[in-house]
């Protein structure tokens, strides 16, 4: 008995040791505890202090970079309300309408501008080459070669042309040989001469006595000069006054498959027969085409198949105008200037032009003192004998560069005097440029 009261009392000793150890051991663990504390707090409150620090700085950021905005705004707006300003203020002084100084300041905008896709048209020596067109047969091998001297005859150190002839299957060989005595006349380096025989092309197609399937070949260009991005297509009927880098970098795109001078407006009504809604005629005796766009759209099949399938009041020229009359841009007037007798009678001409296109007085001042291209238009041409044609002694006045004068004369039946008594009404004060005789 007395032995298991001692090992009670053992126990109950061992028990309270227990407790007093665990006491004084979470106390020092406590005060561990509170040793440390005040340094995690302060690494806490440092690392929170930063952060507010960062946030107040971006906040500050935001607050000049918005302050900058509205500043940037504001003078913007200012700039707009003085330009505004300025424009009412012309307005007012001008008499054009609205539409009309729209369109002249299009034209202004534009007409200088490349298109930033295609390539630089200047080499690295300065030089610019130029693609032209032509559409022949052998009936035309005079007019051919008259406007290729004028076109030659006025052009830049700087100019060299690229010269692209569209052939009948039937054109003779001592006619290309006489094309090709220009190379010799004006520098092989500034010429190049490329004959394309077009075989049986646009055989089934709809001709009168004045338009042979020859005026259909030109809707072939886009792939007969598969490398080429842009071409002037200039008909033979038609005397050159000046180098013609100027019109050829007038700007082209993918919304401007070719631009061309305005025609007759009666020729809408031809379009408008087919359910197009137009109120501009292209005239496609003069076009700058743009090669590029046209075959990335298939125009040149889209219009192939217009001609299959339509009956064409004038020929090539509708079925151009109907596959492109919502792509094509207008041609300054200057550069494909009709030879109207008075003019007079080119402002009314331009008078009956829509609203919206007609071309401005100065450009119609500049087409008729100043033209870069003559095209002789209609039926009469200025080699039909005892015509009355305007102009003609221009023509008459390249015809006699040519190495072929007396042989023009000889096959339209023109009598030598009677020749230059025509050229004596060029003018001797400035020679064609300035062409004040039509004053």
């Amino acid at each position: 008995m007395e032995y298991k009261n001692s090992f009670l009392i053992i126990v109950f000793v061992c028990s309270i040791l227990g407790i007093l150890v665990a006491v004084l051991s979470n106390d020092l663990y406590y005060e561990e505890m509170i040793k440390e504390k005040p340094t995690i707090i302060r690494d806490n409150q440092k690392k929170d202090d930063n952060q507010k620090k960062e946030k107040e700085k971006e906040n500050v950021k935001e607050k000049e970079k918005e302050k900058e905005n509205v500043k940037e705004k504001e003078k913007k707006n200012e700039n707009e309300n003085e330009e505004k300003n300025k424009n009412n203020e012309e307005s007012k002084n001008n008499p054009q309408s609205v539409d009309q100084k729209d369109k002249n300041e299009a034209i202004k905008k534009s007409d200088f501008i490349l298109d930033d896709d295609e390539d630089d048209l200047e080499d690295e020596n300065g030089f610019h080459t130029i693609h032209i067109a032509l559409n022949i047969d052998n009936k035309f091998i005079y007019p051919c070669i008259v406007f290729l001297t004028s076109l030659l005859d006025n052009r830049k150190n700087s100019t060299i042309y690229h010269i692209h002839i569209l052939t009948s299957k039937d054109f003779s060989q001592d006619n290309i040989n006489k094309i090709n005595t220009l190379i010799n006349k004006f520098g092989k380096d500034f010429l190049k001469i490329n004959f394309i025989n077009m075989h049986n092309a646009f055989e089934g197609a709809m001709t009168n006595q004045y338009i042979s399937t020859t005026s259909y070949y030109r809707i072939r260009l886009p792939s007969l000069l598969s490398d080429v991005d842009r071409v002037l297509y200039i008909d033979t009927d038609v005397i050159n006054f000046a180098d013609l880098t100027e019109m050829y970098n007038l700007e082209l795109n993918d919304n401007i498959f070719l631009r061309g001078a305005l025609d007759n407006v009666e020729n809408i009504a031809e379009l408008r027969n087919f359910g197009l809604r137009t109120s501009k005629y292209m005239n496609a005796g003069i076009l700058l085409m743009h090669l590029k766009s046209m075959r990335k759209f298939g125009i040149e099949e889209k219009i192939t198949n217009f001609v299959n399938t339509h009956y064409l009041e004038h020929h090539d020229q509708t079925a151009i105008n109907a596959v492109c009359h919502n792509n094509f841009g207008i041609l300054s007037i200057k550069y494909a200037t009709f030879c109207f007798d008075k003019y007079e009678n080119m402002v009314r001409y331009n008078n009956r032009q829509d609203k919206r296109y007609r071309y401005s007085e100065a450009e119609l001042q500049q087409a008729y003192y100043e033209p870069t291209l003559l095209h002789y238009v209609g039926w009469v041409k200025p080699w039909d004998r005892g015509n009355n044609i305007k102009y003609s002694e221009y023509w008459w006045y390249y015809a006699k560069l040519t190495d072929f004068y007396e042989e023009i004369l000889h096959h339209y039946g023109f009598n030598k005097i009677n020749v230059e008594a025509l050229l004596k009404k060029i003018p001797k004060d400035g020679g064609l440029l300035k062409r004040k005789f039509m004053k």
